[in-house]
């Protein structure tokens, strides 16, 4: 806002009357020049306008949408785990047309004991499997993060199957608390249990059974391919002291599963044949998980204690077929 004002010349009468005033001769001049001032300031205005210098939050231009990928992209990132105290490396997966415009859900996928996290990628070949499901309309597309699991989280959870009590996994903790709250802040994903999967082959297929099944919140589906399940024997309580860190709460045979939420699961679960050292265990869970209404499906299949590359599209097929 501009201000205005004039210039006044006071004249005293020599009767003590009081003064009169008018306006002096430079008055008029000096309103000729604001205007003047004011004219060439409004004509700037304009000028600066008109090239959307002052545009409106409305009418102002908006970044163009980003270009969907052309095809799918893996990189390989490092994260800083706390929880693992660790440098811990992991892959993450882009399908193809993957646009931050579209919300995908994701499949966390975890390796065997002498792999690394290119395992599923190298030698499962599970891209090249997504890309071609999806060209083809038999698959959604979604994006798929890979870990590095091999820690002494392992021996821990042997541990917990020969007494029976669950202790704190550090692998579950970097999954559910530092990684996938990651992903979901740096990805489009779908950020809730309904888009989010996890699985694993041999030792990662225990991982993701363990984390999976004690996280029903984070995850809605399972995938555990010849699971590593050193402890062969399910009945009885055994499933629930597998699980839980409580005794008392282990104890609830009937409620266990349904108060923690594993009624709302799918799990796809497969082992070898009787060459598989892992088969009998798998077998004693799949019942356990049946007894409990836990929806599964179970999968033997020819072979020893390998992943069957035959099978890998049926594998990502339970995640995501159309």
């Amino acid at each position: 806002m501009y201000c205005t004002w004039q210039m006044r010349k006071c004249m005293t009468k020599n009767d003590g009357s009081k003064p009169t005033c008018r306006s002096s001769a430079n008055n008029s001049r000096f309103r000729g020049i604001l205007r003047a001032v004011l004219s060439v300031q409004l004509i700037l205005a304009l000028q600066l306008a008109s090239a959307g210098c002052f545009a409106s939050p409305q009418t102002a231009a908006t970044e163009p949408a980003p270009t969907p990928l052309t095809q799918s992209e893996s990189a390989r990132y490092t994260f800083e785990s706390v929880a693992m105290d660790a440098t811990v490396p992991y892959i993450v997966y882009l399908p193809s047309g993957y646009s931050p415009a579209q919300k995908y859900p994701v499949w966390y996928a975890m390796h065997g004991s002498s792999s690394t996290e290119t395992f599923w990628l190298d030698f499962g070949k599970v891209g090249e499997r997504a890309d071609a499901l999806v060209a083809s309309g038999a698959l959604e597309p979604m994006i798929m993060v890979f870990p590095y699991t091999r820690y002494d989280d392992a021996k821990t959870i042997v541990a917990d199957m020969a007494d029976g009590v669950r202790g704190p996994s550090h692998m579950e903790q970097f999954i559910c608390e530092e990684l996938i709250p990651y992903i979901d802040a740096h990805y489009s994903t779908i950020p809730s249990a309904d888009g989010r999967y996890i699985g694993g082959f041999s030792m990662g297929g225990l991982f993701a059974l363990q984390i999976g099944l004690h996280q029903p919140q984070l995850f809605s589906k399972i995938g555990s391919y010849s699971p590593a399940l050193t402890y062969s024997d399910f009945s009885g309580n055994h499933f629930e002291r597998w699980l839980s860190t409580d005794p008392a709460d282990a104890s609830n045979l009937e409620d266990y599963a349904k108060t923690h939420g594993m009624d709302q699961l799918s799990i796809y679960l497969d082992c070898g044949d009787e060459s598989d050292p892992f088969s009998a265990g798998a077998a004693s869970l799949q019942d356990a998980l049946t007894a409990r209404g836990i929806q599964s499906e179970f999968h033997p299949h020819e072979g020893g204690h390998a992943l069957d590359l035959s099978l890998v599209d049926a594998y990502l097929s339970f995640y995501g077929a159309w």
